[in-house]
């Protein structure tokens, strides 16, 4: 018979696969807290019950605040640079 992971478990997991983050569970809260690692100053670390609200809640702010090294990079613009001298 197999148990279910525990919640610091799977905040490791996402934390794992999510390598711009950092995961924790807040046991006395009993919900999820992730933190932008690459963000200084905003956002604020973002919090959910349920993991899938998590992770919709972080891509959220991938997308307004790339980290660095995401996936797609942005376009190259040719005309944006002064030649080289």
């Amino acid at each position: 018979m197999t148990t279910a992971p525990s919640p610091g478990d799977i905040a490791r997991d996402l934390e794992t696969r999510h390598p711009h983050w950092a995961v924790l569970w807040r046991h006395w809260a009993r919900r999820y807290w992730a933190f932008p690692l690459w963000i200084t100053t905003d956002p604020e670390p973002i919090e959910a019950n349920q993991i899938q609200e998590l992770l919709s809640l972080m891509k959220e702010v991938e997308l307004q605040h790339r980290p660095p090294g995401a996936y797609p990079y942005p376009p190259i613009r040719r005309g944006d640079r002064p030649p080289a001298t």
